[in-house]
């Protein structure tokens, strides 16, 4: 695998090892654990195949943290920080599709696209730019 994709296999591996075991509560030797579960996919397909899936599962945290309110996000974020790991506001930025969708659109149809944004936006470790924080900000306030 070329050095960025390593970089992302090692950073989302991080994330959803947390997620598994903080969010959830599952121990890191249980074999539900997705963390646990990914060693065994490395071992069989590879780091290849294993980052699609650690992709995809990625993806399914932040579609589960949708519903969450701002305030959970937050500190949430604030002990990924502490770890050293990639916040859920970041992830947001890179991986979610809805994100993505909004940018295109230019507003904010509903709630959860609300706490989508608004947690990029509070998030100031975020790798966004500062033009596309203005024009967050701006869709967070036309919404409001």
């Amino acid at each position: 695998m070329s050095p960025e994709r390593e970089k992302e296999f090692s950073e989302l591996s991080a994330y959803i090892n947390f997620y598994m075991t903080i969010v959830h509560g599952i121990d890191s030797s249980n074999p539900v654990n997705a963390a646990t579960a990914l060693d065994e996919v490395v071992r069989k397909y590879g780091k290849s195949k294993a980052l699609n899936g650690l992709r995809q599962a990625t993806n399914d945290t932040i579609e589960e943290l949708n519903n969450r309110p701002t305030e959970y996000i937050e500190i949430l974020d604030d002990a990924l920080r502490a770890a050293g790991i990639l916040t859920v506001s970041e992830i947001r930025h890179r991986y979610a599709t809805a994100y993505q969708r909004i940018l295109r659109r230019g507003s904010i149809k509903n709630e959860t696209e609300y706490h989508l944004i608004n947690g990029i936006v509070v998030d100031l470790a975020s790798t966004v730019t500062s033009e596309e924080r203005v024009l967050l900000q701006a869709m967070l306030d036309a919404y409001e």
